[in-house]
């Protein structure tokens, strides 16, 4: 074959290749800008009951926060206050060791079996002492009943404590 036809078949190729990459771009869909648009923003209206509320002004400068009024704490007592007074955590004291081991062998096993213990440091009259608790649960009835399955799981004799915080 002569060279004069094998340039004019390469050139062939290459404006075919350049033709098959660049003509379908002339016939596709424009490119998509609808997120690029932004949509008209309506702020919707206050609340009636904050209409008629008057806003507090924001500092400008160190000046104006010196002078600001100091806000006394209010005294009133809530129920709602009253009601959180009255909750509180109740563990199961399962165990308390002299030895650290023996508390996390009781805590690991306890917990293998889906309880939530810990272990925790105190000290007594004959040095430190490593208490295993189970809990916290919120309902003394509740813990009552976890007592209950402990004993017939693990034989273990536990009682219900309050939290000491």
């Amino acid at each position: 074959m002569d060279q004069e036809l094998k340039q004019r078949l390469v050139g062939a190729v290459v404006i075919t290749a350049l033709a098959a990459i660049f003509i379908p771009m002339l016939f596709d869909d424009p490119v998509d800008e609808t997120g690029k648009k932004i949509n008209e923003l309506k702020i919707p209206e206050l609340p009636e009951r904050l209409q008629s509320s008057q806003a507090v002004r924001v500092p400008q400068n160190s000046d104006d926060v010196i002078e600001l009024p100091l806000k006394r704490p209010m005294k009133t007592v809530t129920a709602a206050s009253d009601q959180a007074s009255a909750l509180h955590r109740w563990y199961l004291q399962v165990g308390l060791f002299s030895q650290q081991e023996n508390a996390l062998s009781l805590r690991d096993q306890l917990r293998r079996q889906g309880y939530a213990a810990s272990v925790s440091k105190v000290k007594g009259d004959q040095g430190e002492m490593y208490k295993v608790k189970v809990g916290p649960e919120m309902n003394r009835d509740r813990a009552e009943a976890i007592k209950v399955k402990l004993k017939q799981q693990n034989d273990l004799n536990s009682f219900v404590i309050q939290d000491e915080d």
